[in-house]
């Protein structure tokens, strides 16, 4: 059970209580109390996106072998329960009670906090796993030869040969015909609901006439990433197909979101969900290639806190531009509205949170419709006065999207 909180509730609470009166307001609004039974056991990885308090009854705070006592109405409650560098912390309630869930994506934007980069990196608070997996990265980058994931031969290939101005279709067929999957998905495109004409195209070059050199390059390069995510430990294969999944779910609504919004490419806005998350690539292949024994929570927490910086060391060595680089930084931030125009950030952003509107509901997850970049799209001024669901009314697009990332036959 759930209810609604005002903003007065939010005064004495560390470190919120730090924002204005208007601030505090417009957290408050995204807020949630929830009464939870005796018993109940939160951990700190599943509670990550919001910030936790408690408002009523008592809870245990348990931290490797060290246990703390919580006890609604005292200064210790007035602190968030868990600490936002420990992600390893769980939390029993001894005793029926309330928790307070602030969104903390909305608190990081009121206050103007950035994600951690890799300059940022000595003022987070590591285990050792994530430790040793952050210096190997960065020591790789000093020398200038990071041991991060390379793209596709193909992929590769094409990003090369766009630097030509005066390459042809037929010279782009023959690269693309180094893939057999590539190929097969390109022509499936060019037959697309997206792309069809009177007459089907029955070859590779013929759909790259079809599509256009810009979108053979960012549809090929999205196609070939699925090579990436893959694993030989059996450990790791259901996060490597997890990641892979939710990723190809995100591009889908990427390019349904984009052709519905003035100047965007939606074969880029696909490229860009399609990688949004890729920094969770190095960190599994790492783990699994040094057969480090990690604890699934250790992983989890080691992913949360170093897949942004990671990701975005991958998108610049593969050199897919600021603008990628911008979405994996910025993607995940929900409330981000510091550009004046829109950008593929917030293609990518919305499609995230849409995605996660249909999936999940637990905790004061704002709406897709509700955050600046809905606006910012032009998403939010419809002619008839009503918002309409663009990617409710695409979903033959959608299909043949993921269709063809997927290799699979609409």
């Amino acid at each position: 059970m759930t209810q609604q909180i005002s903003a007065t509730t939010l005064d004495d609470l560390v470190p919120v209580h730090q924002l204005s009166k208007d601030e505090r307001l417009r957290l408050a609004r995204s807020g949630q109390v929830t009464q939870l039974a005796a018993g109940k056991k939160l951990t700190a990885i599943q509670e990550y996106p919001w910030i936790d308090y408690l408002l009523s009854g008592q809870l245990c705070l348990i931290n490797g072998d060290k246990k703390e006592t919580i006890e609604a109405g005292t200064m210790r409650a007035c602190q968030p329960v868990f600490n936002a560098s420990r992600l390893r912390e769980q939390a029993v309630f001894v005793a029926e009670g309330e928790l307070l869930r602030l969104d903390r994506q909305l608190y990081e934007s009121i206050r103007g906090i950035q994600p951690p980069s890799l300059t940022s990196l000595r003022e987070i608070e590591l285990s050792e796993t994530e430790g040793v997996l952050v210096g190997k990265l960065c020591q790789a980058c000093k020398k200038d030869n990071l041991s991060l994931p390379t793209l596709p031969k193909v992929a590769k290939a094409i990003q090369d040969a766009m630097k030509d101005p005066d390459i042809t279709s037929a010279k782009l067929a023959r690269i693309v015909q180094m893939d057999m999957a590539v190929t097969g998905g390109l022509i499936r495109l060019a037959n697309s609901v997206m792309y069809r004409a009177a007459q089907p195209i029955p070859d590779v070059r013929n759909a790259i006439i079809r599509l256009g050199m810009e979108v053979t390059r960012s549809a090929v390069v999205s196609m070939a990433m699925q090579q990436l995510f893959r694993s030989k430990n059996p450990l790791m294969k259901h996060r490597m197909k997890a990641a892979w999944n939710r990723s190809v779910h995100v591009s889908a609504l990427s390019y349904v979101l984009a052709r519905h919004c003035k100047g965007f490419n939606p074969e880029q806005a696909m490229l860009a969900g399609l990688v949004h998350d890729v920094g969770v690539i190095p960190i599994l292949d790492y783990v699994s290639r040094a057969q480090i024994e990690v604890e699934e929570d250790e992983l989890e927490a080691a992913i949360i806190k170093l897949h942004i910086m990671v990701g975005e060391l991958v998108v610049d060595y593969w050199g897919l531009g600021p603008e990628i680089v911008r979405v994996v930084r910025e993607s995940g931030n929900w409330h981000r509205d510091g550009e004046d125009e829109p950008d593929y950030a917030d293609i990518v952003l919305l499609a995230r949170l849409y995605r996660l509107n249909q999936n999940e509901s637990r905790g004061p997850l704002p709406r897709y419709d509700e955050v600046p970049a809905f606006s910012k799209l032009g998403l939010g001024h419809q002619d008839a006065g009503e918002s309409v669901d663009v990617i409710a009314e695409a979903g033959e697009e959608l299909s043949a999207v993921m269709a063809m990332l997927k290799g699979e036959r609409e």
